[in-house]
Formats: C-alpha cells, structure tokens, sequence
C-alpha cells in the first residue's frame, strides 16, 4: 500500500488565494476573462479532483451589500464548486454550494444522486476561475480566504 501524502493524511485543504477588498478594488486582481470580473487562481490537471471548497470571511465587508461569488471550472458560469455564494450575507464561510456538490434534478435540490466533488475526467488540465461579482468600488472592508482541497492522480 502506498504512503499517504501530508496533505492527504492531514485532511485539510491544499489550495488557498487570501485576498481583501484593497486587491478586489486594483486594477487587474479581477478582469474580463470568459465573463466579467473573473480572477484564475490555479489549475486542475486531468485525473485531479476537488472534494471541497470554502470561503472564509475574515472581516466582514462594508460598504457593498450585493456582493457574490462562484468558484469552479466554466468559464461562462465557473459554479463547480461554490455558486452564487452571498458574501455580505455570510457569517463566516460559503461552504461546497457548486453544481458538483449539491444533486439537482429539474434545476431543484434533492438528496438522491447527489456529487460529492468535482473530478476532472478529460485528457488536459482545466483551469480554476474565480468570480468575484458587486460594487467592489464601494468596499470600505472585507477580506476572505478561498481554500480548497485537490488531489492529483499520481503518474505511472
């Protein structure tokens, strides 16, 4: 049996992006890349899987109070991971809210057939997208830790 890797043994998160609302407000942290402000924040080899994602607020934003984000793959609507996340509306952390985490069947929640992360299944790497939507022009405070945990198929 093969030796468990640090990151696989200690069941934390392997991937992290700290950010605050001073680099959500700088010209280029986020930009146009397939949709509106849109940041990359890492890179999903094939085979690799992501079997959690969170947000964690820091310091409550202020000044903004329509403030969203989506995490995951599509470029269009990259909601693999966290979809439409409030981040005014959190206490604390957005948590798993993706397509590859929550079942729908007709476009409704249900407990049956539901995923539980996020594999990529073709033959080349997909890149990690970012959306940060709201009047980020507006923000006074906030700060947040995107963190996620991803696991790599190890090469023959």
């Amino acid at each position: 049996m093969a030796k468990l890797t640090i990151n696989e043994a200690a069941q934390g998160f392997t991937h992290k992006l700290a950010f605050d609302y001073v680099d959500l407000q700088t010209t280029g942290f986020i930009s146009t890349l397939s949709a509106a402000n849109q940041r990359y924040v890492g890179s999903l080899p094939k085979g690799g899987i992501v079997d959690t994602a969170v947000l964690y607020q820091v310091v409550d934003p202020a000044g903004a109070s329509n403030l969203t984000i989506d995490f995951g793959v599509t470029g269009a609507d990259p909601d693999e991971f966290l979809d439409n996340g409030d981040v005014d509306g959190a206490t604390q952390v957005i948590w798993n809210t993706g397509d590859a985490f929550v079942g729908t069947d007709s476009g409704t929640e249900t407990t049956s057939n539901v995923v539980n992360g996020y594999a990529n299944n073709t033959t080349s790497a997909k890149l990690m997208i970012m959306e940060f939507n709201g009047t980020v022009a507006d923000l006074t405070a906030g700060s947040w830790v995107l963190a996620w945990r991803q696991m790599e198929c190890p090469t023959q």
